[in-house]
């Protein structure tokens, strides 16, 4: 099992958490974590690429 969590980066607070069975990459899940009203977005290196997924 894995957590990707969205949390705001101001306040910290969580606004999204999606839980996967641990083979899922976490590039699939990065458009999920977001609202949409993001002006910039943190991760790891797990998360490269997820501008160029749907």
């Amino acid at each position: 099992m894995k957590a990707h969590i969205g949390v705001d980066a101001d306040s910290g607070l969580v606004h999204t958490v999606r839980g996967t069975a641990a083979n899922v990459s976490d590039v699939v899940e990065a458009n999920s974590l977001l609202h949409g009203q993001e002006t910039d977005g943190y991760g790891d290196a797990g998360y490269q690429g997820a501008d160029k997924t749907s």
